[in-house]
């Protein structure tokens, strides 16, 4: 039985993909605003954290010219970064997810923008 517990296990984390690896592909969706990166980097963070105990834990880290918030096991990642003077925000999500929980990011992401 451990066995066959340790093999779904590794199974399930060989599909995930990392952030460097989302990054490589085209982003899920696309948004931008007139608001500085830092504000809407930590709109997001306190919007998508309101959901942690339901989704995990939500992070914020330096990235480029701005920011990245990802989920627990970098399920969802807003990249939040400054391209001709405006903020650009990249969302990036795992395939398998339910979508009310895509949803649900993508509308605390538009409520900060």
């Amino acid at each position: 039985m451990k066995k066959i517990i340790f093999t779904l296990c590794l199974l399930a984390m060989t599909g995930c993909s990392s952030i460097q690896d989302m990054r490589n592909r085209n982003p899920n969706q696309t948004f931008v605003s007139n608001k500085s990166v830092k504000n809407i980097a930590e709109c997001i963070l306190f919007e998508w954290q309101e959901n942690t105990p339901r989704y995990g834990s939500v992070f914020i880290q330096p990235y480029s010219d701005g920011y990245t918030v990802y989920s627990e096991s970098q399920l969802e990642v807003a990249d939040i970064i400054n391209e001709n003077n405006r903020a650009k925000i990249n969302f990036y999500h795992q395939g398998g997810l339910f979508d009310y929980r895509i949803d649900n990011r993508v509308k605390k992401i538009k409520l900060c923008i």
